[in-house]
């Protein structure tokens, strides 16, 4: 890579014609980016609260044509656009900010102004197309076989994207370099925004829902070109990842790492030739112009049709046309959401009927049928003690700051202040990537759960980290769901199913979690309970916590680690094998029942130390307050004695001459 800076700054001024063709759709901009960093355009301004805040300077997404002069000023190598357009509202919202140094990125008081899915109008279905890596180094110098087949697998993409579309002709390409990009026309959702103009609810479910499916749909057609294409998969490896603000680079931009630039290619006829910097000539200019005034002349809104029958089929065979389908797929959207609220509206009903059962508290409690307890005790962890003790390497290292600072454990920070506590929210913050959230999500950075701050902490992940906070001490209930309670995916549970009553076993400290055997059932092998005596000490104690299983207590000659039973055959061993377990398990209780005596033993003891320690106190302070107390009597006898009982009235002090004054002084010091 020898470009020179000023080659650079140059080349994007004589190519500035693309990126004016390329800027809009209709009236809707995109973003332009330089170096895969410069998302925004920043200004000074005068709100004196946000300035007393630490942020001196506001920002917005940047646009493509309006901004491109100051794009370019900051440009080092790559220019990037983003495969969306959006409303123009969209580039208007500015929020107070700072930039970091030391961590070279943008602080923002709030939320960054990054458009959302509301604010999308023309929208592409588009895939980044890689090359395989070990391809990759040889691009320019590819030999003959394997650029026809490259070659090939592009343009079977293009016939996928024809299939979505409905015609090539609503198909695009750019050699990326790397790979390439496939776009279909972004002006095909325009009659959607235009439909749901009125409500921007049922927008933004639309446009989120279009990429989902899109993503999943040319994922379906990867498998295709694969089977259809021989050796597809070892020249092509596409990354199915386009969402609201997806970057790409747009024609000419320079690549990264090869001294080579994006340019456009014909779908009626794929050729994949490397075209290097220095080639790039007034002719290519114009080809690349054109490319960018087809992918946004709008010209192929009819495509909306396709697209839906193709993304929604099973709605789209039963409704008439697109505006149907995805009408009643948003009140289907809708109506489930209104069902999910019943549903915890319900639960919330039944927890705050057990919460005043439990007289308020649920400090003590193994276990809850609820996920709201779960929710409910990690929310209350002291985040700083997470911060402090797990989270960082060094914690408050900058106490001038009113919230305190500490230098992350998951990464390094420059300057060992890019994240803080927010001790009144209770949540955490990490300027670097603007991310942050609460003691789960502290500690599942801590645990290397996730790895970065800005991660979604959900499913697995999260109860993973419950489980972290549980194993460092933290009073957290397991959730049992009970019999009645709702399942996730509708309906309710007739009883408690297997799984939460061996979690239950666990929590209450019935059955230790090793001493679980495996079993064959009717569904295959599945991890029982050791005999029927712990499966039903398990059940009352699940009883006992005030839960409803909704199952039967077993006997001797039935299967005690669940629902299915065992071949008579089998029933002698397993019996004796049962009482070998069982054994086993007394004594793992029974140690398990030691450690908890010699905790409490413990706790008592520093109770009692605490008790003895309180007890002096007060035996001091009585003897301070007895002290005080003659002190003030002998003082108030002294001064009854001597006729200062009372307050001379202010009559009787006027009469009163200095020398009078003087003597009653003088007297009273004898």
């Amino acid at each position: 890579m020898t470009l020179s800076e000023s080659a650079i700054r140059e080349y994007y001024r004589r190519a500035n014609p693309v990126y004016e063709a390329l800027a809009t759709v209709k009236d809707y901009p995109t973003i332009g980016l330089n170096d895969f960093v410069g998302w925004y355009i920043k200004r000074d301004h005068d709100d004196v609260e946000a300035i007393k805040a630490g942020y001196p300077q506001r920002g917005r997404v940047a646009r493509l044509d309006r901004d491109y002069d100051e794009i370019h000023d900051r440009l080092e190598r790559t220019l990037y656009a983003v495969t969306t357009y959006k409303t123009p509202s969209a580039f208007q919202q500015w929020e107070p900010c700072r930039y970091d140094e030391s961590e070279e990125t943008t602080v923002w008081q709030d939320e960054p102004p990054t458009p959302g899915y509301a604010d999308l109008r023309a929208v592409p279905a588009w895939g980044d197309i890689d090359l395989a890596d070990d391809i990759k180094p040889q691009r320019g110098d590819l030999n003959a076989e394997t650029q026809a087949l490259v070659e090939r697998t592009l343009d079977a993409y293009v016939d996928e994207y024809a299939t979505l579309y409905g015609t090539r002709d609503a198909v695009y390409a750019l050699d990326s370099v790397g790979g390439a990009y496939v776009f279909g026309a972004p002006e095909a959702t325009l009659p959607i925004a235009d439909h749901f103009s009125e409500d921007p609810d049922a927008l933004e479910r639309v446009y989120d829902e279009f990429l989902d499916r899109s993503n999943v749909w040319l994922q379906e057609a990867e498998a295709r070109v694969n089977e259809r294409v021989d050796g597809a998969g070892d020249v092509i490896q596409p990354d199915w990842v386009n969402n609201k603000n997806r970057q790409y680079k747009p024609p000419l931009s320079i690549h990264a790492d090869h001294d080579a630039v994006v340019t456009p290619i014909a779908t009626d006829d794929v050729r994949y030739e490397l075209r290097p910097f220095e080639t790039v000539d007034d002719t290519l200019i114009e080809q690349a112009v054109s490319w960018a005034d087809d992918l946004t002349r709008v010209e192929h809104t009819d495509c909306v049709d396709s697209l839906v029958a193709t993304l929604w089929p099973d709605l789209y065979e039963d409704h008439d046309g697109w505006r149907a389908t995805l009408k009643a797929w948003v009140e289907a959207e809708r109506e489930r959401e209104r069902e999910r609220q019943r549903q915890r509206e319900a639960a919330l009903q039944r927890r705050e009927e057990r919460l005043a059962e439990l007289d308020g508290t649920l400090e003590g409690r193994p276990i809850s049928p609820f996920k709201e307890d779960v929710y409910e005790a990690v929310e209350n962890i002291d985040i700083t003690e997470i911060a402090r003790h797990y989270a960082s390497d060094a914690y408050d290292t900058d106490p001038n700051q009113p919230r305190p600072q500490f230098d992350p454990c998951w990464r390094h920070s420059e300057s060992g202040q890019s994240c803080f506590v927010d001790e009144q929210a209770n949540t955490f913050g990490d300027s670097k990537v603007n991310g942050g959230g609460g003691p789960a999500k502290l500690m599942a950075l801590a645990t290397g759960i996730v790895a970065d701050a800005d991660a979604n902490l959900d499913g697995e992940d999260y109860w993973a980290a419950v489980d972290e906070l549980r194993s460092v001490g933290y009073d957290i209930p397991v959730w049992i769901p009970e019999a009645g309670s709702d399942r996730v995916d509708g309906g309710s549970y007739d009883q408690m199913p297997f799984w939460a009553v061996r979690k239950a076993a666990v929590a209450l400290e019935v059955c230790p979690e090793d001493a679980f055997v495996d079993r064959e059932g009717e569904n295959g092998t599945y991890e029982g309970f050791p005999g029927y005596e712990t499966y039903n000490e398990t059940l009352e104690a699940i009883e006992t916590a005030g839960l409803k299983h909704g199952r039967e207590r077993v006997t001797p000659d039935e299967n005690a680690a669940g629902d299915e039973s065992e071949p008579a055959s089998t029933a002698s061993a397993s019996d004796e094998r049962s009482g070998d377990l069982d054994q086993a398990h007394l004594r793992e209780k029974n140690r398990l029942l030691a450690a908890k005596v010699e905790r409490l033993e413990a706790k008592l003891e520093g109770k009692s130390e605490r008790i003895e320690e309180l007890e002096t106190e007060v035996d001091q302070l009585r003897t301070e307050l007895t002290t005080v107390r003659f002190e003030r009597d002998r003082l108030e006898a002294v001064l009854k004695e001597r006729g200062f009982g009372q307050e001379p009235s202010q009559e009787g002090r006027e009469e009163q001459s200095p020398l009078d004054k003087a003597r009653r002084v003088l007297s009273f010091g004898e």
